[in-house]
């Protein structure tokens, strides 16, 4: 089983990054055997074809990153997103997951702005409104619990 993990990272502080710990330790708890995709993976992704070839253009580099990434999301069976902030990057990513039928489970911090778009385009998916960390652990292990079914 393939799990993609989306949400905003260049636009999101450190606190909201850090809430990515709770979503990795939940989902490896409930899928010990799960090959998990989380953004972090992505940014690495990019650093290394940085690394491996300098001469490539910024331009070259950013399509190279959104082809690994759009390949990720189509070969998972789940996704994971983080709609508490916005996303340009993820929009791409739900309009693959709609496309191909992918199982999601969107989580959002409580008083977040959702477009009515997300919730139209996937009123059968799970979401998941939370206050603190540990409200969206329990809440998210809930929700990985009837993927399962």
């Amino acid at each position: 089983m393939k799990i993609f993990l989306a949400g905003s990272v260049s636009s999101a502080t450190d606190d909201q990054v850090a809430k990515y710990e709770i979503y990795n330790k939940v989902i490896l708890s409930s899928f010990p055997k799960v090959t998990l995709v989380t953004p972090d993976d992505i940014y690495n992704f990019r650093n290394s074809c940085i690394t491996k070839n300098s001469n490539f253009s910024k331009l070259q580099i950013d399509k190279i990153m959104v082809d690994y990434d759009l390949c990720q999301v189509r070969e998972s069976d789940l996704v994971i997103c983080d709609i508490s902030e916005q996303s340009s990057g993820m929009g791409l990513e739900l309009g693959i997951c709609k496309e191909n039928n992918i199982k999601t489970i969107f989580c959002l911090q409580k008083g977040s702005y959702v477009s009515s778009m997300i919730y139209g385009a996937f009123n059968e998916s799970i979401f998941i409104e939370y206050e603190n960390m540990e409200e969206l652990g329990t809440k998210l292990a809930n929700a990985i619990e009837k993927t399962k079914s």
